[in-house]
């Protein structure tokens, strides 16, 4: 799976306009497989990545903490559609900045709009501490520039 989320990473940063972003493979230490991100020249643009080994995808992120754990958080849970395709469509949302993360007092929730679905996520429980808000991220690359 690893070859095949690389490949994928790599193919839709070179979709966009040179610079915009750029693809990083970073192994996690002790065998606990690798990440591979995609992150955006934009700072107001969310970065995402995907933590897989050769064989499993363990989990899919954007923005600050944002996550689903494979297979238990994902959308297709029984295979309607392959991992590879559901991890496209996200990557693709978050691209277009169709994702957002709401910070309350005690947690986060984060959000990735992808075709009348919504994937939703929260982590509980957080320090309290401002500021609160929602952080809507930009799209990679604004409408018209490509």
């Amino acid at each position: 799976m690893l070859r095949e989320i690389r490949e994928l990473f790599e193919r839709l940063v070179s979709e966009l306009p040179p610079g915009t972003a750029a693809v990083n493979v970073t192994p996690v230490p002790k065998g606990g497989g690798t990440v591979v991100e995609i992150r955006p020249a934009n700072a107001e643009s969310a970065d995402f990545g995907v933590h897989c080994d050769e064989s499993d995808v363990f989990s899919f992120s954007f923005g600050k903490v944002s996550g689903w754990e494979w297979p238990y958080e994902r959308r297709y849970r029984y295979d309607e559609k392959d991992t590879l395709a559901e991890v496209e469509e996200m990557s693709r949302a978050v691209i277009a900045g169709n994702c957002e993360e709401v910070r309350r007092w005690f947690s986060r929730t984060g959000r990735i709009f992808v075709e009348g679905y919504t994937y939703t996520m929260t982590d509980l429980p957080k320090i309290p501490r401002p500021p609160s808000g929602t952080t809507r991220y930009a799209p990679y690359v604004r409408h018209g520039t490509l």
